[in-house]
């Protein structure tokens, strides 16, 4: 099974792929080349689980995007690839919490200008997955973090989208564990 995790720092990203991962360790930043060489060690060991750490051209899209005056110093070409057999969980801040966000890279706020972006680009994402039979992704999910960096962390599964899940319950306290068993039951369900 793959997961890729997208959105924006400091939602808990690198832990949950870090915590699922078979290895214990997620892949940084997808590329088709890579998630080509993922495809076929994993054919002949289907219980692997393979995690994505962001997806290199999603990141980059949805930051250049959100931050149009930010200076990248980064003109390396990416390429857009449908992942069909892997399950898409974008995590994204409580909007009132995103503009509180400090990160190493940008000053506290900028996250604020980056969380929207990424939730329009999921929307967009999914409705474009249903109309193409979910054939970009196999699933996508949007899991709603609240971090206040004193320690406190919580998400809750905001918004769920499969082929098969007529409905699933927004549930509070949302875990790692709770994740995997929805995709998994995803799985042995197609």
């Amino acid at each position: 099974m793959f997961i890729a995790f997208e959105g924006p720092d400091n939602v808990g990203k690198s832990t949950s792929a870090a915590n699922l991962a078979t290895s214990g360790h997620a892949i940084y930043n997808a590329t088709k080349g890579v998630h080509q060489v993922e495809q076929q060690r994993i054919n002949p060991e289907p219980d692997l689980l393979v995690t994505y750490d962001r997806i290199d051209w999603f990141s980059h899209m949805v930051y250049r995007l959100a931050l149009p005056t930010h200076e990248w110093n980064d003109a390396r070409v990416r390429t857009v690839f449908a992942m069909p057999d892997t399950h898409l969980v974008v995590k994204l801040h409580r909007p009132d919490m995103a503009e509180k966000i400090s990160d190493e890279l940008y000053k506290t706020g900028t996250l604020a200008e980056v969380n929207p972006v990424y939730y329009y680009f999921t929307d967009w994402l999914m409705q474009l997955n249903r109309i193409r039979e979910y054939n970009l992704f196999k699933t996508i999910s949007i899991v709603e973090v609240v971090n206040d960096q004193q320690g406190n962390f919580s998400q809750r599964l905001a918004a769920f989208d499969s082929p098969i899940a007529e409905r699933w319950d927004e549930a509070d306290g949302w875990t790692d564990e709770a994740l995997l068993e929805l995709l998994r039951h995803e799985d042995q369900h197609r």
